[in-house]
């Protein structure tokens, strides 16, 4: 089992850059074999993906998100799968290249961060705090396909607006349904990272009392959170347009990622107050 863990870490960043090739040969150049292997590709990445993190949890006997190397490697996961069935849904594979690309930086990231021997905490059997983990993830997973889509339109709104014929105008669709699908995201992600954060304070509060609320991964992820909530209720509101609610998911794209790695390597590896 640790052999095929070792190497599956190993092998899911090439994986998925092969396979973001593969899209990017479908984007920029309309290859026909390409387009016959991208998605078949994507799929199959995607359960070894799984089979990977079962493995995961069955070698170590708890729920695979007790380093930062699992957690990012949940979210590349959960972006591929997103993707994925966004793709079956509207068979529109134009955005697969950049989507699939963001999938290869997370889980390269999980690769370069992998530990050989995760810490055993009796909180990570706790079914009640796996789905706190969960939502989590799940809302940061929905956010970086939100980020993904605002990075997209705000590309195809500055060729617009200059008058451009660049590489992605006639390839990607409409800025309207760019702005759909990143507001859509957007609202998988807060509304699941609500659940996460509802959650958690409601488990730390009974069990710590006040001692949570200094510990800095809960400070970024509540952060993280106002900044979405404003983002939404100011486009909600009329107050935004889709390039300024574009530009607050990138930004939070990059709290996200702070909070992921940064503050794991600067304050704390895990919750501070445990």
């Amino acid at each position: 089992m640790i052999t095929f863990l070792d190497t599956a870490s190993l092998l899911l960043p090439l994986l998925y850059l092969g396979t973001a090739i593969a899209y990017g040969f479908v984007f920029f150049a309309g290859h026909p074999m390409a387009s016959r292997l991208a998605t078949p590709a994507l799929r199959g990445t995607v359960l070894f993906h799984l089979i990977y993190l079962a493995g995961l949890a069955v070698h170590h006997g708890q729920f695979p998100a007790a380093t930062v190397s699992q957690a990012l490697s949940i979210v590349a996961f959960a972006v591929a799968v997103v993707y994925a069935f966004v793709e079956w849904h509207g068979r529109e594979r134009t955005t697969g290249f950049w989507m699939v690309a963001l999938v290869f930086f997370f889980q390269l990231l999980s690769s370069v961060l992998t530990r050989p021997n995760p810490p055993d905490r009796a909180i990570f059997h706790d079914p009640f705090f796996a789905t706190h983990v969960s939502l989590a993830l799940l809302g940061y997973a929905a956010f970086v396909v939100a980020a993904a889509y605002a990075f997209l339109f705000l590309q195809l709104y500055r060729d617009l607006k200059a008058g451009r014929f660049s590489t992605f105008y006639g390839k990607l669709p409409p800025l309207e349904v760019l702005e759909r699908m990143m507001i859509g995201a957007l609202w998988v992600g807060f509304l699941t990272l609500t659940g996460a954060v509802a959650t958690g304070a409601f488990w730390a509060e009974r069990l710590y009392h006040d001692a949570w609320l200094h510990d800095p991964k809960i400070l970024i992820t509540i952060a993280t959170w106002v900044l979405y909530a404003a983002a939404l209720l100011l486009r909600r509101l009329q107050r935004w347009q889709g390039r300024q609610t574009a530009l607050a998911s990138l930004a939070g794209l990059g709290a996200i990622l702070f909070s992921l790695v940064a503050v794991n390597f600067f304050f704390t590896d895990f919750h501070g107050f445990l």
